[in-house]
């Protein structure tokens, strides 16, 4: 890796910085972990909590494949939402209650697009993975993590290994009108 981890976790920060939220909440949260802490959650964590999980040999090996690759990265982001920010503004803005959820799930969405195509834009690779909430308990424990805050995903980073694979896609006239 080129990019040594404080200039990676200064460029997150920045980047967290700089996305909008509903009504200004923030409620997006985002831990880095590097190095051992890095290799603990999926060599540990993640690993040992499948391996209760799968119960077939064969099928482990291919989980165990898949995990180790995350395990080799270089880092990942846990990114989080805060229900105590949520539950903040539904308190002040009442008639909007309702929506805020909502707004927080979209909120989660522009942090880890934000976060991936800045990665991307300094030449590392990232995947979203999802292993919450089943090890949401551990995680939260591991590194003395808020309780009030829900995991949404794990953005997995490094050197990228190869081109994501061509995707079949919809027509994009069916999926972007123009008028």
């Amino acid at each position: 890796m080129d990019i040594p981890k404080e200039e990676i976790a200064q460029y997150i920060k920045e980047v967290v910085d700089s996305l909008p939220s509903s009504y200004g909440a923030q409620s997006q949260r985002a831990v880095v972990l590097f190095g051992e802490d890095h290799d603990y959650l999926w060599g540990q964590i993640v690993m040992e909590t499948l391996r209760k999980k799968v119960n077939d040999d064969e099928k482990f090996k291919r989980t165990e494949k898949k995990i180790n690759g995350f395990k080799a990265a270089y880092g990942t982001i846990l990114i989080f939402e805060d229900k105590a920010t949520n539950d903040n503004l539904k308190e002040k803005f009442p008639s909007y209650a309702h929506n805020v959820d909502d707004w927080s799930e979209q909120n989660t969405g522009i942090m880890s697009m934000g976060l991936w195509v800045a990665l991307r834009g300094i030449g590392l690779g990232a995947s979203s993975q999802h292993y919450n909430p089943i090890i949401d308990d551990e995680v939260k424990e591991k590194w003395d993590i808020d309780k009030e805050w829900t995991m949404k995903s794990q953005m997995v980073f490094g050197n990228p290994v190869s081109e994501p694979a061509p995707k079949k896609k919809k027509p994009i006239d069916e999926r972007v009108i123009v008028k």
